[in-house]
């Protein structure tokens, strides 16, 4: 299998080109995050997610010990539990049972495991009819697909799009798409298979092991009837969804109704403990029926006690399944689940496809990763997704290769000296390609790269060519901020790559500002690359050559401080090295002994420099400003560049909406995937466009090479900025 096929190249061309699922996508996700926001207001939600954190690591320690202890608690007050080591086991036991009890037809309630299972379709194959009531479950059995999210199965339908399925499928002339009648009709038509039926089939959201007890929240009273109306009730849950005790299970019942849908709490949350009985009352008050005869648990492994045994790849483990991850994904609101994932879909579905069904049939997804880090913000289990989504794809690229093209690139850039030689030669070739503007507007062959943004050409003379003259030259007339605390500082410039070979003039303000703070600055030239791009295309071989040339080099330098004004090298640097040595104590020594004097331009001018008040001679441009994913995710940069512009600058700044959203660079992500980039860029601008700001500010050379691009080809008149270009402008005004 290749790394990317043609049939999945296909599926996201038709995704990109189709309205209803933009319009689906849109509808749905839109307004998710200030929802959110509003559900965990009063919560102190890091401390929430730490101890869930803490609960799950803890469980899924102690797993085959919590197996055993919740098999016989339940057993002890009357189920049967079954444990199923592939999905043909736990098949083979459902449809057994069925056929035994000479069933035909069994009702299902949401249960993302069953379709990890592919269990529908094994009853068919028996004879068995398996009717999902479920509204969302409902409606794409009768489309014929499967879910494309982990808690809202049709989300990538319109209603109107649902009311058509239903006017087909169920053989109504007219179908209203008033969601209010189209739910009438779901209730009316699926009213008497929870009668008719001889099973009752849930999943389960937490299993208690100390009680035997199992838990499901749903906002829809379908589970109640599935698990108590049928004579046999059947729980499929993977193994890892048991924890110690009610305490636990509190903890999960916090978060993942207010992550998943923005919600205190679901509309129905049920503890089942064992079949019902006639002294049952409690359960008779609440639900108005007697529950099941037997009830039988199916415990899944499906790969999981390996996964739990493998490194990089236990964290899933403790996903709760709330889809928050989906909610926030950039590409994932562009192409849906039917894309981005297999079974399970969205950021997490990524390692747990590769857990659940192979590294395969991870491998065209898994690409589709910007690595953003939005995800990892707001997962309520504090898992590492993005990280864990870079060593699935480094599996996939040692297993299946990178795209030829790929491959001889980072061949050629990770030998310095030949690097080097081939940028040049790239930019001399594309001399003839750039307008007056320094943009390639057409490729010849390659029209998708520059439809929604156009590119920058790289000049044929690279920073580092230049740094000795701009060093020697100073600040203009000598300009100075009167207070800076950074004064007499011996700093280090470390530019990145996309400064030194694409936007040197970024690099040359970055000089100049340092020297306005009274830096003494120097340009180490035996700089290369950190090796992010090869690390977040998966080649971590190279990616590791890169990283171990850039340990050396930093070792080498005479410094106080290391600055650099690209966050996602600093972040590579400084975090990502550390997962990248982790088994070679010594490197990863060295690199943390680097890592504390490296600091990123912004932070360095806010809490190294302290930049104060100064007073200015024109008023100066009003801006927006653009919060990078790595500054912002990763590194928890929010409040210091906002400081810098409104009371060092002394400019007014007007907020866009989700600005801290990511703008679809995302290194080569932008040139694998040109469509959806494009389409991510171009709400990015539509939000700064509502700002009526000119300029857009940002502290990451990537996401200005993208917003620029997109400006360009929109042919807008905002311009772009690295903070320090907006620096050194107004440094003209000082005084």
């Amino acid at each position: 299998m290749p790394a990317r096929s043609k049939e999945f190249q296909r599926r996201l061309d038709a995704a990109v080109d189709d309205p209803n699922l933009a319009t689906a996508l849109q509808r749905a996700l839109s307004t998710f995050n200030e929802r959110r926001t509003a559900a965990f207001a009063d919560l102190d939600f890091p401390a929430m997610r730490a101890d869930l954190h803490r609960r799950k690591v803890d469980a899924i320690n102690r797993l085959p010990e919590l197996i055993e202890q919740f098999t016989q608690q339940a057993e002890a007050v009357g189920a049967v539990v079954h444990l199923a080591k592939t999905p043909e086991d736990a098949c083979r036991i459902i449809a057994d049972l069925a056929a035994e009890r000479k069933i035909k037809l069994a009702v299902k309630s949401k249960s993302m495991a069953t379709e990890e299972i592919r269990l529908n379709d094994y009853l068919e194959k028996r004879g068995i009819d398996a009717v999902e009531t479920d509204l969302g479950e409902w409606i794409i059995q009768l489309a014929g697909e499967h879910p494309s999210h982990l808690i809202a199965p049709a989300i990538h339908k319109t209603r109107e799009e649902v009311a058509q399925i239903f006017s087909k499928k169920l053989k109504i002339k007219k179908v209203s798409d008033d969601p209010k009648e189209m739910v009438k009709i779901a209730r009316a038509r699926l009213r008497q298979s929870f009668i008719d039926a001889g099973m009752g089939i849930t999943g389960a959201n937490v299993a208690i092991a100390d009680t035997g007890t199992i838990g499901i929240v749903t906002n829809e009273g379908n589970e109640r009837f599935v698990a108590t109306l049928p004579p046999i009730h059947v729980a499929v849950l993977g193994v890892e969804k048991i924890v110690p005790s009610i305490d636990d299970a509190v903890a999960i019942l916090k978060l993942l109704p207010r992550s998943g849908t923005a919600q205190k709490i679901t509309s129905y949350v049920s503890f089942i403990t064992g079949p019902s009985r006639s002294s049952d009352i409690e359960l008779v008050s609440v639900v108005g029926v007697h529950g099941p005869k037997e009830m039988h648990i199916v415990l899944l492994d499906n790969g999981r006690m390996e996964a739990r045994l493998d490194p990089e790849l236990l964290d899933p483990l403790y996903c709760i399944r709330c889809g928050a991850c989906s909610n926030v994904c950039p590409p994932y609101q562009v192409v849906g689940g039917h894309s981005f994932g297999y079974i399970y879909t969205g950021p997490i579905g990524l390692p747990l496809t590769a857990i659940h069904h192979g590294l395969g049939n991870a491998a065209d997804p898994q690409s589709l990763c910007l690595s953003c880090n939005a995800c990892a913000m707001v997962c309520p289990a504090e898992i590492p997704i993005p990280q864990l989504i870079l060593n699935v794809r480094s599996r996939v690229t040692e297993k299946f290769g990178l795209q030829r093209m790929k491959d001889e690139a980072f061949d050629r850039w990770t030998d310095p000296a030949e690097g080097d030689r081939w940028v040049r030669r790239a930019a001399l070739a594309a001399t003839p390609l750039k307008d007056s503007d320094g943009f390639i507007e057409k490729i010849p062959f390659q029209k998708k790269l520059t439809a929604g943004r156009h590119l920058i050409a790289p000049p044929r003379k690279p920073l580092r060519d230049r740094a000795e003259r701009i060093i020697r030259e100073g600040t203009p007339n000598g300009r100075r901020f009167t207070e800076s605390k950074a004064a007499g500082l011996r700093v280090a410039y470390f530019p990145g790559c996309l400064t030194d070979r694409v936007l040197p003039e970024m690099g040359a303000a970055t000089i100049r500002v340092l020297h306005a703070c009274g830096c003494e600055v120097s340009f180490p030239q035996a700089q290369h690359c950190c090796g992010l791009v090869a690390l977040n295309s998966g080649d971590r071989a190279r990616g590791r050559v890169m990283a171990e040339q850039t340990i050396e080099m930093l070792e080498a330098v005479q410094a106080d401080w290391v600055v650099t004004n690209s966050t996602s090298c600093y972040a590579a640097m400084v975090q990502d090295y550390q997962n990248l040595f982790a088994d070679a104590p010594g490197w990863q020594e060295r690199a943390a002994t680097q890592s504390r004097r490296l600091i990123d331009v912004t932070t360095f001018l806010d809490t190294v420099a302290q930049l104060g008040p100064e007073t200015w001679s024109t008023p100066g441009p009003r801006v927006t400003y653009h919060d990078a994913c790595q500054s912002h995710n990763a590194l928890g940069i929010h409040d210091g560049p906002r400081r810098i512009i409104t009371e060092v600058l002394g400019l007014e700044l007007t907020e866009m909406h989700d600005s801290s959203v990511c703008c679809g660079f995302g290194g080569s992500f932008s040139t694998d995937y040109p469509a959806i980039s494009a389409i991510i860029a171009g709400r990015k601008l539509d939000n700064a466009g509502r700002t009526e700001a000119d300029v857009i500010v940002a502290d990451n050379p990537g996401c200005l090479m993208q917003i620029r691009g997109a400006l360009h080809a929109r042919q807008s008149s905002q311009r772009a900025l690295h903070l320090v270009e907006l620096i050194d402008e107004r440094l003209r005004y000082l005084g």
